[in-house]
């Protein structure tokens, strides 16, 4: 069975991003904001359940990019400097690690119940799932000052995920790591530090046992292959390797180009994996902020008519 599911952020809406304007600005106060992002949910998971998508996220419309705020909930992180995330035209402001990490709360477990509460109403049958940065790419996008190598700074972001985690109201969270299949960040691409696959793989495995996870690695194929997850792979730049027998998510369509696929040539290309796995999720190949709002809604629409075969 094909599952169509969505896989991180929506494009934030134009009228959205007006309103967040005018609240940094002065010009809004933040109840109203609080109102704005509910209704925007709202109207994202009506047309998710129109467009049949299965498996939805809350569109990550308080976010700026995968690290923040998250980053701004965590004891020894100050937030400096913009930095290209891969080679997309898409900045994000990096965590500066200047002392021992823990988390010092935690909003997004308030955010997620709100949006409970509207899929209750709008998209009942719809599974919501939590979105958070993977320590490993939270590592590779830090500037570290504190720990002695990355494999340590990893290991210290997975014990705040892990405690952060729990407090979650969802069962299924979605984790991001593109670092287990991308080149290193420009934050740390000039030092020869990295993190281990024997440890990238272990905190990933570990934070599976707080909830169950969805791993999205998308920029090409994967170098680490946790176990216990669903691995999202991004069919697109990469591949499935042969080596792997795990539950399956596939990027079928392509977020980083406006170009439309046609329904036909993406189910002759699913059916060999419905034959080995019986049971797919089917997702864009990556994050959906890279295309025009219209464009993404038109991808996640042919998504949704792969469903159910």
């Amino acid at each position: 069975m094909i599952v169509p599911a969505l896989i991180g952020s929506l494009p934030r809406p134009v009228s959205l991003a007006k309103k967040i304007e005018q609240y940094s600005i002065g010009r809004l106060s933040e109840e109203k904001l609080e109102e704005a992002y509910l209704e925007h949910t709202r109207r994202a998971f009506v047309k998710l359940g129109e467009v049949g998508i299965r498996v939805i996220t809350d569109g990550l419309y308080r976010w700026d990019d995968i690290f923040n705020p998250l980053i701004r909930f965590v004891d020894g992180v100050e937030v400096n400097g913009l930095f290209k995330f891969y080679e997309n035209n898409f900045f994000y402001r990096s965590p500066v690690v200047r002392g021992e990490l823990s988390l010092k709360e935690n909003p997004i477990s308030e955010w997620l119940n709100a949006a409970l509460g509207i899929k209750e109403e709008v998209y009942p049958e719809a599974t919501l799932k939590a979105v958070l940065p993977g320590p490993v790419t939270l590592a590779y996008h830090s500037i570290n000052e504190a720990y002695e190598s990355l494999d340590e700074l990893a290991e210290a972001y997975a014990e705040v995920l892990a405690e952060l985690m729990k407090e979650l109201p969802v069962k299924l969270v979605e984790l991001q790591e593109p670092a287990l299949s991308a080149e290193l960040s420009r934050a740390t691409r000039e030092k020869s530090d990295s993190v281990s696959p024997g440890t990238a793989k272990r905190l990933i495995e570990n934070l599976a046992g707080v909830r169950e996870l969805w791993v999205v690695t998308y920029f090409g194929t994967p170098r680490v292959l946790p176990e216990g997850v669903i691995v999202n792979f991004d069919l697109i730049e990469g591949s499935v390797p042969e080596s792997y027998s795990g539950r399956l998510g596939l990027g079928i369509v392509n977020a980083r180009g406006t170009k439309m696929e046609r329904r036909d040539r993406l189910a002759d290309r699913l059916r060999p994996f419905l034959r080995r796995y019986g049971e797919l999720y089917v997702t864009p190949n990556t994050l959906l902020d890279f295309l025009p709002e219209s464009v993404a809604w038109r991808k996640l629409k042919l998504l949704g008519r792969l469903g159910g075969e």
